[in-house]
């Protein structure tokens, strides 16, 4: 194997780990915190960069954040 199909393995690993754990997250049996502790946890064990790509936490999508609600029409 060369060194970009063992980082290719480690990645579907990853990936594969934070496909159950978000499924639990949406069902309600992790917390969004616990699914981030997750995600350190196995980022780590699989030597997955902090700053990749491939990391499944939504920085962008946040329920509180923006300058305009969805309820309300704009005038």
């Amino acid at each position: 194997m060369t060194m970009n199909d063992a980082y290719r393995l480690k990645l579907e690993n990853y990936l594969a780990s934070m496909l159950q754990a978000k499924r639990m997250l949406t069902m309600g049996i992790l917390t969004s915190d616990d699914y981030a502790q997750i995600d350190t946890m196995m980022a780590k064990k699989y030597g997955i960069s902090s700053c990749s790509l491939y990391r499944g936490i939504d920085l962008i999508y946040d329920g509180f954040r923006g300058n305009m609600s969805h309820y309300e029409e704009v005038a």
